[in-house]
């Protein structure tokens, strides 16, 4: 990544946290924490905006913590807010170059995206999903158009080396009807917490846990809502097959699990399975159906980079564990997108808010579904 980063032109990229959260349990506050420590190539972070916390929870114990971790970055030049438009966002920046990275609740982002545009935002890394509906993100990307600011997704998966590998493996083996991919994502809930998952993540999973494997199925393996011809619940097995599991926690209903095969009108397979209790992590695996040969597999963290994430484990045991898990992809993302908007070009890999727009059509079409067959 430096290499390609130091390829483009000069300049710092000031950035814009919206939505941050409290320490190890926003990504949000993970992206801010990476861009304070000066992880993050040409990009310096400028600002945090913070309503919750700067707000109506301020006198909460979180709210407390935050005023003090605030207290702190702001003696390094970080500027706070409590709202988008408070009239002083990017008013400290270093340079014309201003991005708005928005990691609020799926809920709030199409507001924050709106007010980020009318701020002076030049450009958006918008986190996933985007937006709570097809319709809400579609009009999005119309308004961005019509604004010229562009905007990247926070699919950090997408410009990972393991996604890479499996996406070569696949298009080098001959006959693609007996080529199957396999995306494998993984969250560290228990039983215990999966009514509390149910209620945080209340956009389902197959919009948020699942939605970075449906992404890459859209980018990069061409599925689309409008292409499907089948959907294959797989029964549950051994490791990484977890089967279809629906159920009613909280008043609210979503998947503890999914897997599923889905095939396209061009004979394309891509197995998506996401289980919510099986530890963290996620891998690729490409097989040859014909005959069972496995052509490509590999884990997202493995060696070195394994033990490096194991200490951050031991250091961190109340962050959300998927924050160190990824904190190289996190980095990747936001370098190569600080360095492409300073250049004023188009970063390789990363998606769109297009992309992202037919990843949640999948999701929204994908969804009743699986909820059919599981009901039969």
């Amino acid at each position: 990544m430096g290499e390609m980063i130091s390829s483009l032109t000069g300049g710092e990229a000031n950035y814009a946290i919206i939505g941050c959260g409290v320490e190890g349990r926003g990504m949000g506050w993970y992206h801010a924490l990476q861009l304070l420590n000066g992880e993050i190539p040409r990009a310096r972070l400028s600002d945090v905006v913070e309503p919750f916390f700067l707000g109506a929870g301020k006198d909460l114990p979180p709210g407390k913590a935050f005023a003090e971790m605030a207290a702190k970055w702001k003696a390094k030049g970080v500027q706070f807010h409590a709202s988008v438009d408070s009239g002083s966002l990017f008013s400290g920046a270093t340079s014309g170059t201003k991005i708005a990275l928005i990691a609020g609740r799926t809920c709030d982002n199409p507001g924050f995206f709106r007010q980020a545009i009318k701020a002076g935002a030049t450009h958006i890394l918008l986190e996933k999903p985007g937006a709570p509906t097809v319709g809400e993100l579609e009009a999005m990307a119309r308004e961005a158009r019509a604004a010229k600011v562009p905007v990247y997704m926070g699919f950090i998966k997408n410009i990972s080396g393991y996604v890479e590998g499996a996406l070569a493996a696949a298009n080098g083996a001959a006959g693609a009807e007996a080529v199957e991919t396999k995306l494998v994502s993984r969250n560290d809930y228990t039983e215990a917490t999966l009514e509390e998952c149910f209620e945080r993540n209340a956009e389902g999973m197959l919009k948020n846990m699942a939605i970075h494997e449906i992404a890459l199925a859209c980018q990069f393996w061409g599925m689309r809502a409008d292409n499907i011809t089948d959907v294959i619940c797989n029964a549950k097995g051994g490791k990484d097959s977890p089967g279809c599991d629906m159920r009613t926690l909280g008043g609210k209903t979503d998947f503890a699990s999914v897997d599923v095969t889905l095939v396209n009108s061009s004979g394309t397979k891509v197995r998506i399975s996401a289980d919510r209790c099986s530890g963290d992590g996620c891998c690729a695996t490409v097989t040859d159906t014909s005959n069972g040969v496995v052509l490509y597999s590999q884990e997202m963290v493995g060696g070195e980079r394994a033990k490096k994430v194991a200490a951050e484990a031991a250091a961190h045991p109340n962050w959300f564990s998927y924050l160190y898990t990824q904190a190289e992809e996190y980095a990747k993302l936001k370098g190569v997108c600080a360095a492409h908007a300073l250049a004023g070009t188009t970063p390789p890999g990363v998606a769109t808010i297009e992309i992202a727009c037919e990843a949640l059509k999948l999701a929204e079409w994908l969804t009743p579904e699986l909820q059919k067959k599981l009901k039969k």
